[in-house]
């Protein structure tokens, strides 16, 4: 397979996977870990780990001490031979003092021609015993291999910072938590001019929204989340979200999720997992299939996060 050809699958499968036509940094769409990934990506509302980076900064505040996550990704798009497609995603909380917590991540996807990257720096605050705040700053860049002199993308990158905000309010009602996420406030623009005649506008990063609740039922959780895409935009799509999990025995958690896109020629997505804790140790196992994109057949996730 020539390289010009794998770079189109890659790119492919890299917006497909992606659900979105502008797929820069997915795991804000599909989920950073597996677990969150196994939920549906119905996280706003959770947000209580490592992950609260990527789908809501606010979750930081209720975050327990130091923990350093890593999760890996591997797409099974069967149309890219050798281009190790994958996914790679880490995270990593610090407190600062009794109301503040500190998280960092970073992820990359893509392959060895192309890859979609994002770098996040957060910061939650315990506002008051039931409300914590949420901001996050992340660079967002892309870069393609030199792979042909004669193609303008050949060599290209080009990369934008953006500004995330959240909420995560605890209600009056026992185990209820309300999420809100307003994702690129600043709708960063990531386009690089290769062609010296850039429309305006293009490369711009929509401005997302996602409302959540999730509810706590002894050893269960429920969590569902409405999201809509460009956010007053031209494109804007809804998306309703559910995701859940129950613990088995000892240790071992059972989840699912799934989503509704109630657009035209759109259907949503089926996730499932596993989750299993052992002392300061949670393995997490997830898997994502797009319904309008079965042929994929989907991606895995493995997911190793530490409380140190």
């Amino acid at each position: 397979m020539g390289k010009r050809t794998s770079l189109t699958l890659s790119v492919i499968a890299i917006i497909g996977l992606a659900t979105s036509a502008d797929a820069v940094v997915n795991i804000q769409s599909l989920g950073a870990s597996a677990r969150s990934a196994a939920l549906g990506n119905a996280f706003v509302a959770v947000a209580d780990n490592g992950d609260a980076v990527f789908a809501n900064p606010a979750g930081l505040a209720i975050v327990e001490g130091r923990t350093l996550g890593y999760t890996n990704v591997s797409l099974l798009f069967s149309g890219i031979d050798g281009d190790n497609l994958g996914q790679h995603v880490a995270s990593f909380t610090q407190p600062l003092g009794g109301k503040l917590m500190l998280g960092l991540g970073y992820e990359r996807i893509g392959s060895d021609l192309m890859s979609e990257n994002g770098a996040f720096l957060s910061l939650g605050y315990k506002l008051s015993r039931n409300l914590q705040l949420g901001l996050t700053s992340k660079y967002l860049f892309w870069s393609v291999d030199d792979f042909d002199p004669a193609d303008p993308l050949s060599g290209e990158s080009a990369g934008a910072i953006g500004v995330d905000l959240g909420v995560l309010w605890t209600s009056p009602i026992q185990g209820a938590r309300f999420g809100v996420m307003l994702k690129n406030v600043n709708k960063p623009n990531v386009a690089a001019d290769v062609s010296g005649t850039i429309p305006s506008g293009a490369g711009e990063l929509p401005m997302d929204l996602a409302v959540g609740v999730s509810y706590n039922i002894t050893n269960s959780l429920v969590s569902v989340q409405w999201a809509t895409r460009d956010l007053g935009g031209d494109s804007s799509e809804n998306r309703l979200i559910v995701g859940g999990e129950t613990k088995l025995v000892q240790g071992l958690l059972l989840r699912a999720g799934g989503s509704r896109i109630f657009e035209d020629d759109a259907s949503g997505d089926l996730n499932a997992g596993l989750g299993y804790n052992w002392n300061q140790l949670m393995f997490d196992y997830g898997y994502h299939i797009p319904l309008d994109l079965t042929e994929t057949n989907g991606s895995h996730r493995f997911s190793l996060a530490w409380k140190l």
